[in-house]
């Protein structure tokens, strides 16, 4: 129940923090698409290749690929809008431990992102794969099996499987551009990898 109630607490502080933002400088530091319309203002924002619409001044959310937007992923995308600042990818890939000030999170990260992922898939690499291209993710040729997913234009995560076997416990890692601060805290990083976790075990067949 707290964990709900702190949620919505973070929500409500979102909220409350956009209200006063330019939406259009927002939208493009995001890579959003921003418009202008009669009855307010609007935001598309792409997480995970599906567009979600905001709707200002009343802050509703809608997606044609779902019947409700969860408030954990109403809490992502307004995060998101109100932490980008435009700056490019860097192309290099980094741990979450990383990310400046991920080392004291990072068994947190592990726990709840990574842990999961191996006890699933480890001995699976091409279910993991299968999965992963079936998320929207592109595969490339890292490890046993791998795959970039995007999860807002600007935060591409990358997914590397290394099978276990007789020898040696299998390995994923979950990688982010370096440039990952400068559109979500460290505390956001965590969730996100935890919402797609749990996507990805539960999209997996075998």
């Amino acid at each position: 129940m707290s964990k709900q109630k702190n949620y919505q607490q973070s929500f409500d502080l979102a909220c409350g923090a956009i209200k006063g933002m330019d939406l259009e400088e927002r939208a493009k530091k995001a890579g959003a698409d921003y418009r202008k319309e009669e009855e307010g203002e609007k935001i598309i924002l792409h997480f995970f290749s599906e567009p979600y619409h905001i709707q200002f001044p009343q802050i509703e959310f809608y997606s044609p690929y779902k019947k409700t937007v969860s408030l954990v992923t109403r809490i992502l995308l307004l995060h998101y809008l109100i932490r980008a600042d435009g700056n490019p990818l860097t192309g290099r890939w980094v741990a979450y431990k990383d990310i400046p000030g991920g080392l004291l999170y990072a068994g947190v990260f592990a726990r709840r992102v990574t842990d999961p992922l191996q006890r699933r898939f480890g001995m699976t690499a091409e279910s993991f794969k299968e999965t992963g291209i079936k998320s929207g993710g592109n595969p490339v040729a890292i490890g046993d099996a791998s795959f970039i997913l995007k999860a807002f234009p600007y935060v591409p995560l990358q997914y590397v499987l290394w099978e276990g076997d007789e020898e040696f416990p299998p390995s994923v890692q979950v990688l982010f551009d370096a440039s990952v601060d400068h559109y979500l805290t460290l505390e956001d990083i965590v969730v996100l990898g935890q919402v797609m976790t749990g996507r990805l075990i539960n999209r997996s067949t075998h």
